[in-house]
């Protein structure tokens, strides 16, 4: 019997592309990949859109864009106040006390920043490999009020995404919200938001946006609206086994853990993969040293299809 939650007949709400309302873990969720189950079907846009994420990133067929310095605005400034959650779908940070917004880059706009939320396994991949961990920054257009309008429309949010490899080395901000997460873990907490208390600025999770890959997309959970720019940041940072492990720890119904929250790779139908380079890099710290480039790894994975 497949274990996942399966897709009741349900209009999601479009306030939150992790949750849609107090029983959202109820309407939809993510095969047992331990038991062979295959990916459901959620129904909607997100089974018949030309615009799907996550995609395979590959040098084959990308583009080199040219644009202004991508940024984040108050990066580097500590948040001392924000609420973490049990989404039933992943653990997701919101309501920041330090107002973060995105602009430059293909950006026509400015974009703030709604919350942040985790996958494990990687969602995007980098030429088929995936990878163990990837955090979405959601951000939302600042011409839209809210998020509701926002997913209505193309140029509505802007995802941010950052991808981790294993390594010894831990992420300090990530074992902090770890500390943060035990009380939401279980099932009777989905949707039941907490004040954290941990003290921790972006750039402690990801140093600076040197490059990244850009392309048109959508969220990949329900409603999956074809909404997004998607801006994969082009080197990955370092994540402890363990510290992933402890995600899966989290239940989306009584007894259930979230083994994995990722969804499955979706065709690109011919759309524009961009790759950019910023001139400037201030990134400081491990996390800098301890980055591997996307460009690096992709390049050596091309060669090796041509060496064999």
């Amino acid at each position: 019997m497949l274990s996942y939650v399966l897709i009741i007949a349900a209009f999601l709400s479009l306030s939150d592309p992790q949750s849609s309302g107090a029983d959202a873990s109820a309407h939809w969720g993510y095969p047992d990949y331990n038991e062979n189950e295959e990916f459901p079907k959620w129904g909607g846009i997100c089974d018949t859109g030309s615009r799907q994420s996550p995609i395979n990133l590959s040098l084959r067929g990308a583009i080199k864009g040219v644009y202004e310095k991508l940024e984040g605005d108050n990066y580097d400034k500590t948040i001392k106040e924000a609420s973490m959650v049990n989404t039933g779908h992943s653990v997701q940070l919101a309501d920041f006390d330090v107002k973060l917004e995105l602009e430059g880059g293909p950006l026509k706009e400015d974009y703030v920043l709604e919350q942040i939320h985790f996958h494990w396994w990687s969602e995007h991949t980098i030429e088929n490999i995936r990878y163990p961990f990837e955090m979405h920054m959601v951000h939302r257009n600042t011409k839209y009020p809210n998020m509701t309008i926002a997913t209505q429309n193309k140029d509505g949010l802007a995802v941010l995404g950052v991808l981790y490899h294993a390594s010894m080395e831990r992420n300090r901000v990530i074992d902090d919200i770890l500390v943060d997460f035990v009380p939401i873990m279980s099932s009777d907490q989905i949707n039941k938001p907490i004040k954290t208390k941990t003290n921790f600025k972006i750039t402690e999770l990801f140093p600076a946006i040197r490059s990244y890959i850009t392309y048109e997309g959508s969220l990949t959970t329900p409603s999956c609206n074809e909404a997004v720019t998607w801006l994969v940041v082009a080197e990955t940072f370092p994540i402890a086994i363990d510290q992933v492990n402890a995600f899966k720890a989290l239940e989306y119904e009584s007894g259930k853990t979230l083994d994995n929250n990722y969804r499955n790779i979706q065709k690109t139908n011919n759309r524009a993969i961009v790759i950019v380079a910023n001139d400037e890099y201030s990134g400081s710290g491990s996390a800098t040293r301890s980055a591997t480039s996307l460009f690096t790894m992709l390049a050596a994975a091309l060669l090796l299809k041509y060496l064999y």
